[in-house]
């Protein structure tokens, strides 16, 4: 499974029109040519902030040298980015707070631009070990986009559905389309049981489950 569907449902014509409105008439922060955007929530309130290219230090094949040079540039853990930004306004502050009522703890938040034919390189977002989990909200996609795993491959429609996807396995997403993909993405700790699949509790009991079994005695 590449993502699991959550009992949630969104505007997705009104985040359309947030989009245009309001995100759009900002400078797109780009990491690369093909891939940038906006943060809606970020560690010092501003859309600019939150960038930062933490995933590579995971990413296979990269050397130790880029890695030192990409960790001097975070100075922060990306949990404390939760700060409302000047885009995290109208319906977008609404999704947030509605997020936040579930008790999701959402951090990291932005909106997420690739363009056509762009691509970005296998990574995982945290180790094994780590409990990563990001909710995706499909703003505007078409069928060529895709979030692919080593395993798996799924297409999220931008329907107003909302979807949960561990970033501690490699994977990438890529848009063979010929429109830009927008997807509104953050970092989310699930405590309660209101996803199925991407519990807190329930990774750890896997992960001690699995070590058991792997263990010599």
């Amino acid at each position: 499974m590449v993502a699991e569907k959550l009992d949630l449902f969104f505007d997705v014509t009104k985040l359309i029109q947030h989009l245009n409105d309001v995100v759009m008439t900002k400078e797109m922060v780009r990491c690369s040519p093909s891939f940038g955007g906006w943060s809606v929530l970020s560690s010092d309130g501003t859309y600019q902030d939150g960038w930062q290219p933490g995933h590579l230090l995971l990413a296979p094949n990269i050397m130790e040298k880029e890695k030192m040079v990409i960790q001097s540039t975070i100075p922060k853990k990306f949990s404390d980015f939760t700060l409302e930004t000047e885009i995290c306004t109208g319906y977008m502050l609404k999704v947030i707070e509605a997020i936040r009522l579930l008790h999701f703890k959402p951090y990291r938040a932005r909106i997420i631009c690739l363009s056509p034919g762009g691509e970005c390189v296998w990574h995982r977002d945290a180790s094994d070990d780590q409990y990563a989990v990001r909710l995706h909200i499909p703003i505007l996609t078409n069928e060529g986009c895709f979030f692919e795993t080593l395993d798996d491959r799924a297409h999220l429609p931008a329907d107003g559905s909302a979807y949960a996807l561990f970033v501690n396995r490699e994977h990438r997403v890529v848009n063979h389309g010929k429109t830009p993909r927008y997807h509104l993405v953050m970092n989310i700790v699930d405590e309660s049981g209101a996803t199925k699949f991407h519990c807190k509790s329930e990774f750890f009991k896997k992960r001690q489950s699995l070590a058991s079994l792997l263990s010599p005695n």
